[in-house]
């Protein structure tokens, strides 16, 4: 349930959003499981958000994401406006918690320190860790790399005399 008042969209640069409720039931607004939180948003998702909410003439009380009829959206239209987005995008579908996995694991592997990315995302570290850092491919291989420069590049001679 995002409206414009929870956003800050500046002209250039990073912005915020500001997790103030949450979906408790259809239609039903409430508290956010894990409280208020503000969360910074991309320069690209800036532009992006301020472009959808000035071309739609959306004002702060209003909703962001609307049906045809101007209601809060269903699950079916959620499910039918992801389905068309992302073939119109050339890519599987995917689920709305894939963008959130994507965006977690994007934070971790860019070093955000484990603290900012849950706290960005709501949760305690040690859900992040349990929820996110298991499922990352490629960390054996980031490991290996990660091993043998700390060990001078001589990793391969090891055990030899």
């Amino acid at each position: 349930m995002l409206r414009p008042c929870a956003l800050l969209l500046p002209p250039s640069g990073w912005g915020k959003i500001t997790i103030t409720e949450a979906d408790v039931g259809w239609d039903e607004p409430g508290d956010p499981k894990t409280g208020s939180r503000s969360t910074p948003i991309p320069p690209g998702l800036v532009e992006l958000l301020r472009r959808w909410t000035d071309d739609r003439g959306i004002v702060d009380g209003e909703l962001i994401f609307r049906s045809a009829r101007g209601n809060r959206p269903s699950q079916s239209n959620w499910s039918r406006a992801l389905k068309r987005a992302c073939a119109t995008a050339g890519h599987r579908r995917n689920r709305v918690y894939d963008f959130r996995h994507a965006c977690a694991t994007t934070m971790i592997r860019a070093g955000v320190p484990l603290a900012e990315a849950a706290r960005r995302l709501g949760h305690s570290v040690e859900t992040l860790v349990s929820t996110y850092i298991g499922a990352m491919d490629g960390d054996d291989v980031e490991a290996n790399a990660l091993i043998e420069k700390a060990l001078g590049g001589h990793a391969h001679t090891l055990g030899r005399s």
